[in-house]
């Protein structure tokens, strides 16, 4: 009989939050969620765009889908003509297959294009989630940080075991306004910042995000072509980071002969992805290993580029990232899903000890934007 009783138990249980999920969803119908993604490289605009998707499926709100923006690298912020379309290297049919869209061309939101942007005064008439923070119209706007979005609670049990790391501030997004707006501020993890109603949730949204957002077919087609067999994968993150992570980048690069020593294999080719445009700097290695860029094997656009490093790393049989790059997540994140030699905790020039937890990492761990904690992409969390 008790057992029964469990069952009756669980099963109104499971009735009751199918209701509120649905008289949630059905209160956001014909709402929307816009956003102008965040001033960055393409692997923090794809964080934009798990953390939206992510938004969408919890709130029930059809994403307008941005049209091309500033991309560090790929684009100038102070002109527009340059803006770069996300969809060149990205699959736009896997993305609107598992989130409800519609392209911001066929909104009112064209109203507020200008010569400079997008999305020219949109606060003054659409809500937008500013985070603490005023309104800009132009520029990086302040990021989420420590907070947490959340659109109504199911189990106040299951929010708190979520939030058991007190986030800065809680934003629910559940409100009366047609359209809500992120300006240029979504710099985030999908995992740790949208708060998922109850567990199987948390688990569609992790596979929604694996299947919508990814690469189109035809570069992992061609990255399996250029670069066959068994070898090993490195990322030397430099670019900007000689200027704003000027110590590490330095020391990484001195060190490199002797990091890696002992931690790739001398037997097999050595990958290596780098931004750093002078690739001479690199010969000291031809001694003990064979090295092979993608410039080795053909010429590309930048955006194209940063696409088949990506896979070629990704497909290697080991890889090892630099600190602080979304760009080594980003090949740690694909390495997971394909159930490659994990190495996203400990690579080049950092070490992040495992940890130990019951349901969230940030049990454990604080949170930071620059770590990835795999787990919340292709984990069992």
């Amino acid at each position: 009989m008790e057992d029964l009783m469990n069952i009756k138990e669980l099963t109104l249980t499971i009735y009751t939050r199918t209701l509120l999920t649905q008289n949630r969803l059905l209160l956001m119908k014909d709402r929307y969620i816009s956003f102008d993604w965040w001033w960055g490289g393409f692997n923090n605009i794809r964080m934009c765009y798990e953390m939206v998707g992510a938004m969408s499926y919890v709130s029930g709100r059809k994403i307008i889908l941005p049209p091309p923006g500033y991309c560090l690298f790929l684009a100038e912020h102070h002109d527009k003509k340059t803006f770069w379309d996300i969809w060149e290297i990205l699959d736009k049919k896997a993305f609107t297959d598992n989130f409800d869209c519609i392209d911001y061309k066929d909104t009112d939101l064209v109203n507020y294009s200008s010569d400079i942007q997008n999305y020219d005064g949109i606060c003054k008439d659409i809500k937008c989630v500013m985070f603490n923070d005023t309104d800009i119209n132009w520029g990086p706007q302040k990021f989420i940080g420590k907070g947490l979005i959340y659109h109504g609670i199911e189990d106040i049990n299951h929010f708190n075991e979520f939030n058991c790391d007190s986030r800065e501030f809680l934003y629910d997004i559940m409100c009366e306004d047609k359209i809500i707006h992120f300006p240029r501020n979504l710099l985030g993890h999908f995992g740790y910042h949208v708060y998922p109603p109850n567990d199987n949730a948390r688990r569609i949204i992790q596979q929604k995000v694996k299947d919508g957002i990814k690469f189109r077919e035809e570069f992992f087609v061609e990255s399996n072509k250029l670069m066959p067999g068994d070898y090993d994968a490195v990322h030397i993150r430099r670019g900007d980071f000689k200027y704003t992570q000027t110590q590490w980048t330095e020391d990484l690069y001195k060190n490199l002969e002797a990091l890696l020593d002992g931690t790739v294999r001398k037997s097999v080719p050595l990958y290596i992805a780098t931004d750093e445009p002078d690739l001479s700097m690199f010969d000291f290695l031809k001694e003990k290993y064979n090295t092979i860029f993608l410039k080795d094997l053909k010429q590309s656009s930048k955006s194209h580029e940063l696409v088949l490093d990506t896979i070629i790393c990704a497909n290697a049989k080991n890889f090892y990232g630099s600190r602080m790059s979304t760009y080594s997540d980003y090949i740690n994140i694909v390495r997971g899903y394909n159930g490659k030699i994990d190495h996203h905790r400990k690579s080049l020039n950092f070490d992040r000890k495992q940890i130990k937890y019951n349901k969230y990492p940030w049990e454990s761990e604080p949170y930071n934007w620059q770590d990835l904690w795999g787990e919340l992409y292709y984990g069992k969390i």
